[in-house]
């Protein structure tokens, strides 16, 4: 799993829950971090958790980035707002989900748990 955040509190938070779960989690606090972290051999496991309002490379410009390069790992993003626009935005460009922010944790396992299985 994999978290894109600036607030480094939603990363801890997001970690610790999805670490109780024994699913293994990357962190960083904006989308140009994780691009230059990852292989493109660790861009085929797991799942992308992406705040919608990122400094840097935008969310929306991460989220083509990822399809021009055919990576099809799911991706939910997570917004503080109840903008439709963004989420809409969000979709079209390649979003599997978006999901509002205070996130709850059993929400998220959920919807976890019907991408995976």
């Amino acid at each position: 799993m994999h978290v894109i955040d600036p607030d480094v509190s939603i990363r801890e938070g997001l970690s610790a829950l999805l670490g109780s779960l024994d699913i293994p989690v990357t962190s960083h606090a904006n989308a140009q971090y994780f691009l230059d972290a990852e292989t493109p051999c660790g861009w085929t496991d797991g799942c992308i958790l992406v705040e919608a309002k990122l400094p840097g490379l935008s969310c929306l410009a991460f989220l083509k980035r990822l399809r021009s390069e055919a990576n099809t790992l799911p991706v939910l993003v997570l917004t503080s707002t109840a903008n439709r626009d963004i989420a809409d935005q969000a979709l079209l460009a390649g979003a599997t989900d978006v999901l509002d922010k205070p996130l709850a944790g059993d929400l998220l396992v959920e919807r976890l748990y019907q991408i995976f299985i």
